[in-house]
């Protein structure tokens, strides 16, 4: 996976880290030459002198095969252009951070995927969205330990149409689904149909067995 992040602070500098431990190529836009500098002495990565908003700048660092772009300056305005331009090259996944959380829904009615706040804006919190971006929407507990996923049950997933408790126990519990604008809690005779909206508690190790199974594919 190809990621560019744009801004070299703490939270940029921490999930480059996280990514490039990981075997992910990573590229990060730094304006500032001298944190450029420092950054890519850090990084086993392409770390650029650039701010993120210029056509040039992105078409140098191949933002036509990036998979994820996210911004994290300190200004809300960089980070909603560099989004923007990142969305007209084809980019899937965008992120921005937002000083001013008041602006998350301007930034999502534009089409930025994910928006965060400077106190939501853990590195490990964005990098969980970068690895699962066809999950709708996820929360980390247990230290880190295990997360409850939202997911939509796929067409094609082996437990569609099935009961719940025809789903051979794993260390994961579906634990609501969201159906005519309710939350239900589950009971064994409870058919998981396509299309429905579940949450469901996983341990890390089974997160990715757990998309497979009820997304499909």
């Amino acid at each position: 996976m190809y990621v560019i992040i744009m801004g070299g602070g703490r939270i940029g500098n921490n999930l480059a880290k996280s990514l490039v431990n990981r075997g992910h190529e990573v590229t990060v836009l730094e304006v500032d030459k001298d944190r450029a500098t420092e950054i890519s002495a850090e990084l086993d990565a392409l770390v650029v002198n650039d701010d993120g908003t210029t056509i040039r700048g992105l078409e140098e660092v191949n933002i036509f095969t990036a998979d994820a772009f996210v911004a994290v300056t300190g200004d809300d305005g960089t980070n909603l252009t560099g989004c923007l331009l990142a969305k007209e090259y084809g980019v899937k996944t965008t992120m921005a951070r937002v000083a001013d959380y008041q602006k998350a829904d301007i930034f999502k009615k534009l089409g930025v995927s994910v928006v965060v706040s400077p106190e939501l804006a853990a590195s490990q919190y964005i990098e969980r969205f970068i690895m699962r971006p066809d999950v709708v929407d996820l929360t980390v507990i247990g230290g880190g330990e295990a997360e409850i996923l939202e997911m939509i049950v796929g067409e094609r997933s082996t437990v569609a149409n099935k009961k719940l408790k025809e789903i051979p126990p794993k260390d994961f519990i579906v634990v609501a689904i969201y159906q005519d604008n309710k939350i239900l809690i589950p009971k064994g005779d409870t058919v998981i149909e396509p299309g429905t909206r579940i949450f469901v508690l996983a341990k890390n190790n089974m997160v990715a067995f757990v998309k497979k199974l009820f997304m499909g594919g």
